[in-house]
């Protein structure tokens, strides 16, 4: 068996052994206390959606680390209405985020109906950042995406600038203003989404409550595009 000859050889293996675990530890630990940015992209703003789902999360706290806008979930449907919705709507107002509405189209409920209970209960103070609707399911057939379709024209006809969660090929459906946003994590065209939501499953550092299953946000385009449509970054 191989001996070591000298008396210090092993214990400062060791050290160097803990050292080198440590260090990959505090790296690890670090790396969860990061937010969550988009891979290989220099946005010029993150965000964040907000929903009753979180808790109360303090929107200084958000602001403070470098978030610069948020969307906040309101109805789907005809029935349902997010119980923080009106809440962090009045938040906002006390700090330097730039605020949007977000929106479940559901497929069980006409679009007179989503908007007329949407009107209802959250009105036109909708924020300066585009109107989003998001599919509530999964199955975007034909009559759906036509039903979404006729949904943001209703919006729009109050003067409302709508954003679509669904694939760009699918815009001769929907009005020609109407804007999209992207998913998935590869960077998306900037000539064609105007934001894209880069993870459903983020974290915002140091925040409470936002440690795990944010979906996060990027405006797709450049800081001065930003400024001027939406206000002041908060990085």
């Amino acid at each position: 068996m191989k001996r070591f000859h000298h008396k210090y050889t092993l214990p400062a293996i060791i050290i160097l052994l803990i050292i080198a675990v440590g260090l990959l530890f505090t790296g690890l630990m670090n790396f969860r206390n990061q937010t969550t940015l988009p891979a290989n992209s220099n946005s010029s703003a993150i965000g964040v959606e907000l929903n009753q789902n979180f808790g109360h999360v303090d929107l200084h706290e958000l602001q403070a680390n470098g978030i610069s806008f948020v969307y906040l979930r309101s109805t789907q449907g005809r029935s349902y209405f997010d119980d923080d919705y009106l809440t962090y709507r009045d938040q906002v107002l006390g700090t330097k985020l730039a605020f949007g509405t977000s929106i479940a189209y559901s497929n069980e409920s006409t679009p007179l109906e989503h908007y007329q209970f949407f009107i209802k209960k959250v009105g036109m103070n909708t924020g300066s950042l585009p109107i989003l609707i998001e599919p509530a399911v999964s199955d975007h057939s034909l009559k759906y995406l036509k039903q979404m379709a006729h949904f943001t024209r209703l919006l729009e006809l109050q003067g409302k600038t709508v954003m679509v969660e669904v694939d760009i090929k699918y815009r001769k459906y929907f009005p020609r203003d109407v804007l999209f946003i992207a998913t998935g994590k590869q960077e998306p065209s900037r000539l064609q989404y105007s934001f894209w939501r880069y993870t459903n499953n983020g974290r915002v550092k140091s925040v409470s409550g936002l440690e795990d299953g944010v979906s996060m946000l990027a405006y797709n385009g450049t800081v001065s595009q930003y400024k001027q449509k939406y206000g002041q970054l908060t990085q």
